[in-house]
């Protein structure tokens, strides 16, 4: 019977043991990326008023970044609207800053992302987000997806809500409280970046994400950075069906009650 009990043991084992997800791609996680295959940003650059942008940034000294994304408090204490910590932070991030400008009249713009996820099964994806500022319900900010030519599904999406205020903390411990803070997918954020996820289901070759945006203001900054997607390896997750794992542990319990009885 001790033989049994293993078996039955080994059994349920099989049966109940999770399959870990890994991180299968990345981007801007420590200023590195993996299983990037293609970015694409035409606004990178091409907004004549360095107070504008919608770009990837290092707040690296003699960089040009619009002032409403960078806290520099720390060496200029009269500094009340920043986002990324200019003396003790310079791994990269994406940040926005009035995308209706001269430069782009519409307001509208985009940036892609395409990842390998070929041999992997999806399941979920984070992104660490911060804001701060006094937003408008007219701005919007939404991360999309799609697997390889499937239709495009909304992951993250923005909110404004004009009742409340929201309390932000500089890098030299000043407060300060704004209206109309930003939400996204109902978690109000401030200038402190916050891990937010999302559950994504499928597989395939090429995972695209879309970030989209439109914003009016010089004094509304958005960040983001740590895109992270997380899955399961197929061939790991192909463990033996229970019918099988059944079938087989049957087997084996019949062959040892037929020894024992010889």
């Amino acid at each position: 019977m001790l033989i049994t009990r293993n078996i039955l043991s080994v059994s349920l084992l099989l049966l109940t043991a999770p399959v870990q997800a890994t991180i299968i791609a990345y981007d801007m996680l420590n200023s590195s990326s993996l299983n990037v295959v293609d970015y694409q940003n035409p606004f990178s650059q091409q907004f004549v008023s360095d107070q504008d942008g919608f770009d990837k940034y290092q707040a690296v000294p003699s960089a040009s970044i619009p002032n409403s994304l960078v806290d520099s408090s720390l060496s200029n204490p009269s500094d009340s609207l920043g986002i990324v910590n200019s003396q003790t932070d310079q791994d990269s991030f994406f940040g926005v800053n009035d995308t209706l400008n001269p430069n782009n009249p519409s307001g509208d713009a985009q940036a892609t992302w395409q990842f390998d996820i070929s041999g992997f099964s999806l399941s979920s994806i984070s992104i660490s987000m911060a804001a701060m500022g006094d937003f408008e319900t007219s701005d919007h900010f939404s991360f999309s997806y799609a697997i390889d030519a499937s239709p495009i599904q909304i992951l993250f999406a923005s909110a404004v809500d004009e009742q409340a205020n929201q309390s932000y903390t500089m890098a030299n411990g000043s407060q300060y409280a704004l209206n109309d803070p930003l939400s996204i997918n109902g978690q109000v954020l401030n200038n402190q970046f916050q891990q937010l996820s999302q559950s994504l289901i499928g597989s395939g070759s090429i995972l695209s994400l879309y970030f989209n945006v439109n914003q009016n203001g010089g004094n509304e900054a958005f960040a983001f950075r740590e895109i992270i997607v997380n899955g399961e390896n197929l061939l790991a997750s192909q463990v033996p069906e229970p019918s099988s794992i059944w079938r087989v542990l049957l087997g084996l319990v019949a062959l040892k009650m037929k020894r024992s009885q010889v």
